[in-house]
């Protein structure tokens, strides 16, 4: 019994230095992706979207203005998403005293609380390494750094979807009383960027819709529809401007006469031309681009076939919601022949870091060299991010 206790002991000892190392490790990552997102004060400008939309933050704060309509989509002038981004970028401007750095670092900061937050939702799904090195690689991919240091409304995106995804992850834990908290990240989440509509299937794929109170599906609609209440309320008073304006946007309108040859060439500039295709490729650029900072067509192919592949070979009896994550949008993407750019694909975050996480630890278990060999890829992937980071600072942004 004696040697039962000391055995427990020291076990229950060893998880405990474990766990603190772990905290350790894990604000280590944090403090990194934070200075990383910090450097983007080395490279930015206040100009374009950003200047407007602070001059927008300014009346707010000196003038008391309230505006109703947040920010204009990139593809029509009639279209706007809710105020919050206005709202949320009025605390940096207060307290900076209308210096754009202030936003910059306001950014990054906030942006940077995803990563020990990323850490927390892999773990339902990822052992603790796995989910330090999920954290590590967003916090070190190129992309990510860069564009969470960028005041720009869908850049505050993925902060939100990570906030969304623990939400989900307590629900599906039988804490029902979360889904009032979804209803309202999700809110915001669509003020951000319409994208977000998106992600409906998926939460609906992934919550026990069945288990849920119809109380709390009471209580999440009405702070839903509190949340989004100034632009549902610019559109009952404009005659549904904004809602006819987005029709315009999901419209197909005039394709012209499309070449493949000239498609190709120019592939990837929102072109109309052959937009399921381009859709598709734009989602696996988003994918590689995350992980690899890399737009390449080819690799956007390669990544395609390697995922489909996976599904194809499990099927489907893994990781299903990553299927669901993934290809849902593609789908709905199917439908949508207006331009399109990149950052439209910020909904599948964090699906890119997830997928490789997986395809590492597929590769681990053949054997012992192979384990060496995922070490030594991940290590690259990260010596990758930061070179094409560091290189990325010698171009203005703004």
């Amino acid at each position: 019994m004696d040697l039962f206790r000391q055995g427990t002991t020291k076990i229950i000892t060893k998880s405990r230095v474990f766990l603190q190392k772990e905290g350790k490790v894990l604000l280590i990552i944090f403090v990194l992706g934070l200075v990383l997102r910090l450097c983007g004060l080395l490279n930015i400008k206040l100009a374009g979207d950003n200047l407007l939309h602070w001059k927008i933050a300014g009346e707010i704060v000196n003038k008391g203005m309230l505006p109703l309509l947040g920010p204009r989509a990139s593809l029509t002038e009639d279209f706007n998403l809710g105020p919050f981004y206005y709202y949320l970028l009025a605390i940096p401007y207060w307290i900076g005293g209308g210096n754009f750095r202030m936003a910059v670092i306001f950014c990054s900061f906030l942006n940077s609380l995803s990563i020990p937050l990323l850490y927390v939702v892999a773990k339902r799904w990822f052992s603790k390494f796995q989910s330090l090195k999920i954290s590590l690689l967003f916090a070190c991919s190129a992309y990510f750094i860069q564009i969470q240091s960028f005041p720009w409304n869908p850049y505050v995106l993925p902060f939100f979807l990570i906030i969304a995804l623990y939400l989900t992850v307590k629900i599906r834990e039988g804490k029902y009383f979360y889904f009032t908290f979804l209803a309202i990240i999700f809110a915001i989440c669509l003020q951000l960027h319409a994208t977000a509509i998106f992600l409906l299937p998926i939460f609906a794929y992934m919550l026990p819709l069945k288990k849920i109170p119809l109380k709390h599906y009471f209580s999440g609609l009405i702070l839903l529809l509190i949340a989004n209440s100034p632009w549902i309320w610019v559109n009952f008073t404009t005659n549904f401007s904004q809602i006819n304006a987005a029709e315009l946007i999901l419209s197909s309108g005039k394709i012209g006469q499309c070449s493949l040859t000239a498609w190709l060439s120019n592939h990837g500039n929102g072109e109309r031309c052959f937009w399921y295709y381009r859709n598709t490729l734009f989602a696996f650029r988003f994918l590689n681009t995350s992980l690899f900072d890399s737009k390449n067509v080819l690799l956007a192919i390669a990544s395609l076939i390697l995922v489909s592949l996976y599904f194809i070979k499990t099927k489907l009896k893994e990781n299903r919601y990553l299927f669901v994550w993934l290809f849902a949008p593609i789908f709905l993407y199917l439908f949508y022949s207006n331009s399109i750019y990149l950052h439209y694909f910020l909904i599948l975050t964090p699906v890119p870091f997830f997928l490789l996480i997986l395809f590492l630890g597929k590769v681990e278990k053949k054997g012992k060299n192979w384990t060496l060999a995922a070490n030594c890829l991940y290590l690259l992937v990260i010596a990758i991010n930061l070179c094409q980071y560091v290189w990325s600072l010698q171009f203005v942004r703004g």
